[in-house]
């Protein structure tokens, strides 16, 4: 399997798994479903800008970080402006539950599961797919 289709694959997984989560209940005040939750957001975050920078690898576009992979994709035309604000803000929020870069806000979880919100990205990530079809691996 080339490697973008096992990167999406993963991502379908890990969506997935989240759906699960959501649609079983959860408790963010315990620290067993928050862990979960988090790993697996971090988890989709990790899996969607890897995905990015190895698309822009088949495009023969090299990068200094994920930041970088979103710009570039931008200027490239691959994605708009909202899409690069949403895609630095999982930047963002991947530095911060991975590096510990900021505090970690609960409410704002809370929102990305109530709303699915991280389906966003996986709905993101299958456009690029479509857009940039041409560099996805042969």
């Amino acid at each position: 399997m080339a490697v973008l289709d096992r990167l999406f694959k993963n991502l379908e997984d890990v969506t997935s798994k989240l759906d699960e989560i959501v649609e079983k209940g959860y408790d963010l005040d315990e620290w067993r479903d928050q862990m979960a939750i988090l790993h697996g957001l971090q988890i989709q975050a990790r899996v969607v800008l890897d995905t990015l920078q190895r698309l822009l690898s088949n495009m023969g576009i090299s990068t200094e970080g994920y930041r970088d992979s979103v710009r570039k994709l931008r200027e490239k035309g691959v994605i708009g402006g909202d899409e690069e604000r949403f895609l630095n803000a999982v930047v963002g929020f991947r530095n911060i539950v991975v590096h510990e870069y900021g505090e970690l806000d609960l409410e704002t979880i809370e929102d990305i599961l109530r709303n699915r919100g991280y389906r966003r990205l996986f709905a993101l990530v299958l456009e690029i797919k479509q857009r940039a079809r041409e560099y996805w691996d042969p």
